[in-house]
């Protein structure tokens, strides 16, 4: 499997930094942080990541500072960056557009906005992840041909579901998922299987599985699903967190 994309998050407060790393970890990036710009960029001089987060005001070398050196340096001059900053001041970020930000979010970040961001960094060589994915490690019911199957889940998008299954369903039948909800209840949806891999199939590094992708549905399905995977990324950073960081859209 490709290895995951690198992100350097640069703050210097330390809820904001441990929190915004969680949750870019849950979206799949292999996340260094690190509390000075300055050593943002020599680290970036070496891992060579695929996006850098910064805080636009940091008390050494600022948000603004780093956007320019990174311009600069012949190395660096195409890296993605994402600035972030407390204050709306809007000639800050017309200058950090000028330099080819990729976005200025205000604090808390909105995790919409972020993921939006996020994606237009075009991390992945299959292209954009256009919805949110959360890991799930829940056991679920897989309902196919008048069977059900009692099936441990890895992530949870709000477009599909990719399952932990020993046995291989075939490409294109219709399944339907029963997802356990926070309130005790289920969820269930239907969709079609896009992938599948057996157990057996011998090679060690390609996970076993099924991917499903979910049919359309209605909005009140569409909107408990969404619900859910916002909660599965930032439901307990929500709760922890000392100072405002992270809000649901």
């Amino acid at each position: 499997m490709d290895a995951r994309p690198i992100a350097i998050v640069v703050d210097d407060s330390k809820p904001f930094l441990l929190y915004l790393s969680i949750l870019l970890n849950r979206m799949n990036l292999e996340v260094l942080p690190v509390n000075s710009a300055a050593e943002a960029l020599e680290i970036a001089r070496v891992t060579r990541p695929h996006l850098i987060t910064m805080d636009m005001m940091m008390a050494d070398m600022d948000g603004l500072e780093a956007l320019h050196a990174i311009r600069a340096d012949e190395e660096l001059a195409d890296l993605s960056v994402i600035m972030i900053s407390s204050y709306q001041d809007k000639n800050r970020q017309w200058e950090a557009l000028s330099l080819g930000c990729i976005d200025v979010l205000d604090k808390p970040v909105d995790l919409r906005r972020l993921h939006k961001a996020v994606q237009r960094c075009d991390l992945y060589s299959g292209g954009r992840r256009r919805y949110l994915r959360a890991p799930f490690e829940k056991m679920v019911g897989l309902h196919h041909k008048s069977k059900l199957y009692e099936v441990s889940s890895v992530t949870l998008s709000e477009r599909g579901i990719f399952l932990r299954m020993g046995e291989q369903l075939p490409k294109g039948d219709h399944v339907e998922v029963d997802l356990p909800l926070p309130s005790n209840k289920t969820l269930r949806v239907g969709g079609s299987v896009i992938y599948g891999q057996a157990k057996n199939d011998g090679c060690s590094v390609i996970s076993h599985g099924i991917a499903i992708k979910f049919d359309r549905m209605i909005s009140k399905k569409g909107e408990i699903l969404s619900s859910l995977v916002e909660e599965l990324l930032i439901g307990d950073i929500v709760l922890e967190q000392t100072e405002p960081v992270i809000k649901s859209g």
